[in-house]
C-alpha cells in the first residue's frame, strides 16, 4: 500500500513538472479534464472535444441561433461566435462589411411550389409605353443633328434641327398678323372716344369695332396652326421679338435610348416620316405564348424567370403583366407578356428568351426556392449561409427537392422569413475551410 502511494505520488509529481515546463498546455488539460467528468463516453474521437459540443460533427448545433450561439464559449473563454480561431467549428464566417452587396448578395427567401410550372420560348421587346417614334409636324430640310444609333438621351435633349419653308411663311403671316392686330386696336380706341363725343358717325365706330374683332380672330387661328405644327408657347411669344426664322427644333420627350435613325444632314422630310426612334431600355416586355389548356395557371403578378444566350449564367426575374384575351385560332395560344428590370442592360429587344413561368402555390407544402448558386456541398451534405449581423454569417444545413433552370426547392431547413447569401456563398465556404484546416484552434 505505501508502495502504491508513493508511486501515485512520484507520477503527480512528474505531471506537475511537465505541465511547469509547458509540455502540456495547461488549458487543454483542464477541458479535456471537464470532459472527462462530464463526458466520459461521449468524446469525439476525431476532434477531442466532448460530441454535444462539437459543431463538426453535431447538425444541431450548425443551425443554432445567434442567440444560441452567443451563449457558447470556446477554450479561450469567450464566445465562440466571436473567437477568430474557433468560430469555424459551428459554421461561421466573417467578412468585411465593405464587400457586402457587391461580392456578396443576400435576398429574401419566397415561397413558391415550382412543381407547378410552364417553360415557353419568348422574345425580348421595347415597353411600348417607353417608346416614341419622332418626326415632325411639318415638311424641312435636316440642317443639324445632334444624336447618333444607342445615344442616351434626357428629357427636352436637342436631337434635329430642320429647315421649313412652311413654317417660316407661318410665323411671318403671325407676326404681320400681330401688327395688324395692334393697328386695328388704336384706331377702334380712336373711334369709340370720337365716337362717344359725337363726333364720329355710327358707321365709322362699328366698321372700326368689325375690323379690330377680325385681326384678333386672325391671330388666334395663326397661333392655333403654330401649336399644330409643333410650335410651343416660349416659340411663338418669341416670334414679336426676334427676325423670323424657318428653323425648328425636335427634342426628346423623354429620357431613353436612340435605337433607330432614319434621317441624313440635308435630306428632306415630310410630315410625320420618322426622324430617329427613342425607347427606354431600363425595362423590356418579354412576350411568350401559352396553350389554352394551361391559361389558368397564368395570372397578372405571377413571377417569371427569363435567360438569354448572351448570359448563360444568369437568371431575369420578370413579372406577369398582360395576358391577351384572344386565342391564335392556328397555333391555339395565347400571347403573354412579363416586364422586366433591365437597368444592368444585359437584355437588348430582339433577343430570343426562355422563359420559366413559376406558379405560386397557396398550398401548405409549399416551400422555400433558392438560386442553385446559393447551395454548397459539403460531402454529402448541402447548406447554404444565412446572414447574422456586422458581416457574420452562418451555415444552414439543408434538404434539396427539386432543380428546375438555376433554382432548387428546399424541403427543410428554410423559412420564409429567412435570408440567404444568394452571389458570394463559395468564398463564404472558402472562409470556413481556410481556417479549418489552417489557422483554426487546435483541441
Amino acid at each position: 500500500m505505501n508502495y502504491l502511494q508513493s508511486w501515485n505520488i512520484r507520477i503527480i509529481s512528474f505531471a506537475i513538472l511537465l505541465l511547469l515546463m509547458g509540455v502540456f498546455p495547461i488549458a487543454n488539460v483542464v477541458a479535456h479534464q471537464g470532459c472527462q467528468d462530464t463526458h466520459k463516453d461521449k468524446i469525439c474521437p476525431e476532434h477531442g472535444v466532448p460530441e454535444s459540443e462539437c459543431a463538426l460533427c453535431n447538425p444541431v448545433m450548425k443551425n443554432s441561433s445567434y442567440e444560441e450561439l452567443l451563449k457558447k464559449h470556446c477554450e479561450h473563454n469567450i464566445s465562440i461566435i466571436d473567437c477568430d480561431g474557433c468560430r469555424y467549428e459551428v459554421g461561421a464566417v466573417k467578412v468585411d462589411t465593405s464587400i457586402i452587396g457587391e461580392i456578396i448578395t443576400v435576398e429574401n427567401v419566397e415561397l413558391f411550389d415550382i412543381d407547378v410550372i410552364h417553360k415557353a420560348t419568348g422574345e425580348v421587346g421595347p415597353n411600348r409605353d417607353r417608346f416614341v417614334i419622332v418626326s415632325p409636324r411639318v415638311s424641312g430640310v435636316v440642317k443639324e443633328l445632334f444624336v447618333d444609333w444607342g445615344d442616351h438621351v434626357k428629357k427636352g435633349q436637342k436631337l434635329a434641327v430642320l429647315d421649313s419653308v412652311e413654317l417660316g411663311e407661318v410665323r411671318a403671316n403671325y407676326k404681320k398678323a400681330m401688327a395688324m392686330l395692334r393697328m386695328a386696336k388704336k384706331n377702334y380706341s380712336r373711334e369709340r372716344t370720337l365716337y362717344k363725343q359725337k363726333i364720329s358717325s355710327t358707321k365709322h365706330f362699328l366698321e372700326a369695332e368689325n375690323t379690330y374683332e377680325q385681326a384678333q380672330i386672325e391671330l388666334k387661328a395663326l397661333k392655333e396652326k403654330l401649336i399644330l405644327m409643333g410650335q410651343v408657347e416660349d416659340d411663338i411669344q418669341g416670334i414679336a421679338e426676334d427676325q423670323v426664322s424657318s428653323l425648328f427644333i425636335l427634342t426628346a420627350p423623354f429620357d431613353g435610348t436612340v435605337i433607330e435613325k432614319n434621317v441624313a444632314i440635308g435630306e428632306l422630310k415630310d410630315a410625320f416620316t420618322p426622324v430617329v426612334t427613342i425607347s427606354d431600355l431600363t425595362n423590356l416586355w418579354v412576350w411568350f405564348d401559352i396553350y389554352e389548356k394551361d391559361i389558368s395557371m397564368v395570372q397578372p403578378g405571377n413571377k417569371v424567370m427569363i435567360s438569354v444566350a448572351s448570359c448563360p449564367d444568369e437568371q431575369f426575374e420578370g413579372i406577369v403583366t398582360y395576358i391577351g384575351v384572344t386565342v391564335d385560332e392556328k397555333t391555339r395560344t395565347v400571347k403573354v407578356r412579363a416586364e422586366v428590370d433591365n437597368r444592368h442592360e444585359k437584355l437588348k429587344p430582339g433577343m430570343f428568351a426562355k422563359v420559366l413561368l413559376l406558379y405560386q402555390s397557396e398550398k401548405a407544402d409549399s416551400a422555400p426556392i433558392v438560386p442553385a448558386k446559393a447551395v454548397q456541398a459539403d460531402g454529402q451534405e448541402y447548406f447554404v449561409f444565412v446572414p447574422l449581423h456586422e458581416g457574420l454569417f452562418l451555415r444552414r444545413d439543408v434538404t434539396l427537392g427539386t432543380r428546375i433552370n438555376g433554382h432548387v426547392k428546399v424541403v427543410s431547413g428554410l423559412s420564409k422569413n429567412d435570408s440567404v447569401v444568394v452571389k458570394g456563398a463559395f468564398l463564404l465556404k472558402s472562409g470556413i475551410m481556410k481556417e479549418k484546416f489552417g489557422e483554426g484552434c487546435v483541441h
